[in-house]
């Protein structure tokens, strides 16, 4: 009989530290969550780091980063307002900083990052194809030193002056861009190219 008992005990035991283990998360000073039950959102974000509680079983902890990440676009040939094509490779700094809507819109880091190709790759082709190619690598106007294998052609396009240059060009990819991410709950900080 004892050994019944200390085995139902022990079962009972057993079922206490399943449960209990189900209803406790931790939530790191990097991470953010949200918790979703039976799939669907219940409340806010949780932010704050420490040991959390949740309904056992029912609800799921969804973690997602708190901290910038890397967006790093694919390499793409991109036609120049005078019509000379460019290899163009840009890369981003974004975060996550609205869980909730990032949740509901994308689900999770690789769909964002999906939605970030198209987004950030469309908005860098439009801004390229309506500037000339030296404004698109350019600078400054300084001028160069002169090289003996210049072709004159070239020569030429280099004396033009720029009225933008990269610097600014890659400011207005970012500024399309950051009108069209808040609505997926995400924050970008930077692109460049």
């Amino acid at each position: 009989m004892k050994i019944r008992t200390l085995v139902i005990a022990g079962a009972f035991a057993l079922l206490g530290i399943i449960t209990l283990a189900s209803a406790l998360y931790t939530v790191s000073e990097t991470e953010q969550v949200i918790i979703t039950q039976f799939g669907e959102p219940i409340g806010q974000a949780v932010t704050e780091a420490g040991l959390h509680v949740k309904m056992p079983f029912a609800q799921e902890a969804n973690v997602f980063e708190k901290r910038w990440l890397e967006w790093n676009g694919n390499a793409n040939q991109v036609p120049t307002h005078d019509k000379k094509y460019i290899g163009v490779q840009t890369y981003a700094r974004w975060r996550i900083a609205n869980p909730l809507l990032f949740f509901q819109r994308l689900r999770d880091e690789r769909r964002a990052q999906s939605r970030l190709d198209d987004i950030i790759d469309g908005e860098t082709r439009n801004v390229i194809a309506s500037h000339d190619l030296i404004e698109v690598v350019r600078t400054t106007n300084r001028a160069f030193e002169k090289a003996e294998e210049v072709e004159d052609i070239m020569e030429a396009e280099t004396m033009r002056e720029i009225a933008l240059g990269r610097d600014k060009i890659t400011r207005m990819i970012l500024e399309r861009v950051k009108h069209v991410v808040p609505d997926y709950g995400i924050e970008l900080v930077d692109v460049q190219i």
